[in-house]
């Protein structure tokens, strides 16, 4: 059977070591995320490139929001542009994510399209000579001639 055991029971060692394994993962999780954000503050001027490079209007969107914000609410346009200077690490990180994330909804769109229309077909020459082909044709039988309302037996389509 088991026993019931109070929290406040335990050896006070155990809390103290409970709180430094807590204190050394953050101190490792802190400094992970600082070496990555010092690498993103290094690289960031490659990341606008290659955003620019992928899809330029992602970037010219941006700044148009900025802009429209700016003509909107002027205090939240500075606000915007202020943390834009600011934070253009994670803003140049979001340049290149949307750039991406556009290119590949692109791609899926024209995958969608090639599925459901077909491919095109590159530009082909066709020669002007005529071609001989063997098929025989069949006579089409005669069209059904129309009858008017003045001859008889016309009432008896209606019945």
């Amino acid at each position: 059977m088991a026993t019931f055991r109070s929290p406040f029971d335990r050896s006070p060692v155990g809390t103290i070591i409970g709180i430094l394994v807590t204190i050394m993962v953050l101190y490792v999780l802190f400094t992970i995320v600082g070496w990555l954000i010092a690498l993103l503050y290094r690289f960031s001027p490659i990341l606008l490139v290659a955003a620019l490079i992928i899809d330029y209007k992602v970037v010219l969107n941006y700044l148009t929001g900025i802009k429209n914000l700016f003509q909107r609410k002027p205090i939240f346009g500075l606000l915007a542009a202020g943390a834009t200077v600011v934070l253009y690490p994670f803003v140049f990180l979001y340049f290149l994510g949307m750039a991406l994330f556009r290119k590949k909804v692109k791609e899926a769109r024209q995958e969608a399209d090639i599925r459901r229309n077909g491919k095109w077909t590159d530009y082909e020459e066709v020669s002007d000579e005529p071609v001989d082909i063997d098929t025989t044709f069949e006579e089409l039988p005669p069209p059904p001639v129309a009858r008017r309302r003045d001859e008889p037996g016309y009432d008896e389509y209606f019945k």
